[in-house]
Parts: structure tokens; sequence; C-alpha cells
């Protein structure tokens, strides 16, 4: 799998969705599934979702070239599409809306936000900045700046409103949630 961690639908019958070169896994009942042979069970939560989600509907429809045998799929990939820390369905089909996928699309795609999510935590939403500035969160200040071609102030007033939107305290607490999100590699 990945870096030998136990993730969800290894051991349990929830179902985790990660996808590796454009190619659709699913982690369910002891079993890695590829699309589109997903269970049944599977696919019945993610379209019982899909009903719940009309952005994401609309960006399906609105989507040019996208053809009907591709809509679950691409729902899939830009909303479930990365391995984290929590499963994407619970075995009772609840599902958790808190990943952020890294897609070749983001920042140029007309969907995003829409289709895909964005990390949401308990006193909001990160906005893609703040999400730039978690991935090299264990940096100094001045070279997360550097990095990312913004001000030290920048970087602080970022840092501030991700304490505040997490309700974390301090860096090393938001690595920590960087890493359960994905979005620091280990």
């Amino acid at each position: 799998m990945h870096n030998n961690r136990i993730y969800a639908g290894m051991i349990d019958k929830g179902a985790e969705f990660f996808s590796v070169k454009s190619r659709l896994y699913c982690v369910h009942n002891f079993k890695i599934h590829t699309w589109p042979d997903l269970p049944p069970k599977v696919l019945e939560w993610v379209e019982n979702d899909m009903l719940n989600q009309p952005d994401a509907l609309w960006s399906l429809s609105s989507w040019e070239n996208l053809i009907r045998e591709d809509w679950t799929y691409r729902y899939i990939l830009c909303r479930f599409g990365g391995l984290d820390d929590k499963p994407d369905f619970t075995d009772k089909g609840e599902v958790n809306h808190t990943e952020y996928v890294e897609c070749e699309l983001r920042g140029t795609c007309k969907y995003e936000g829409k289709l895909c999510c964005s990390i949401k935590v308990i006193n909001g939403i990160l906005t893609k900045s703040e999400i730039e500035v978690l991935k090299i969160v264990k940096q100094p200040d001045k070279i997360i700046a550097s990095e990312l071609n913004i001000s030290p102030d920048t970087v602080s007033t970022h840092l501030q409103n991700i304490r505040i939107k997490t309700g974390l305290k301090n860096k090393a607490e938001l690595s920590i949630f960087a890493y359960q999100k994905g979005l620091i590699k280990s």
C-alpha cells in the first residue's frame, strides 16, 4: 500500500478511494477494487452522496466532453481520490467530506470548489493559499514566504487564520494536521 499504513477498508467495512496515475482504487471489506469494478454497496453510497451535492451535479452536467460513463468516476476522483486518515465512507455509508485531493487540474479547473472538496474544518473552509502554506508548514516562516513568493507578514496572517479555523494552537499541531490530511508526505 502506502508507507505500510493501514487505511479504511483494510480492516473494516468502510471505503477509502485513492488514485494512482489516474487509476481509481477503492479499499473496502478487506479488498482492493479497481474502477469500474467497485462493490455495488459502495457505488450506492456514492450515488446517494451525489444526489446531496447539487453544485457537484451541476459541474458534472456542465463539464465539456465528459461522457455519461465518466460522471461517477470523475465525481469519486475529484471528491475522494486522495489517500488520508479517514474513510471516505463509513461502514454505514456515512460520508467524510474533509478530504483534499491534489489534482492536476487544481488552480485551473472551473469546477474547483464545486465538484472537488476543499478542507473543511471546525470553523470554516481552508483557502487555496492556506493549504499551500500548510503543505510546507514545518519550514520557518521566511522560507515559506520565499517558496510561495509572498511576504512573511502574509505567511503569519495565513497561519493565524488556519489556527483560528482549525482550533489548533501551533505549527507542531498544524504539521500533524497536515500529515493527517495528506498535505505533507512522510
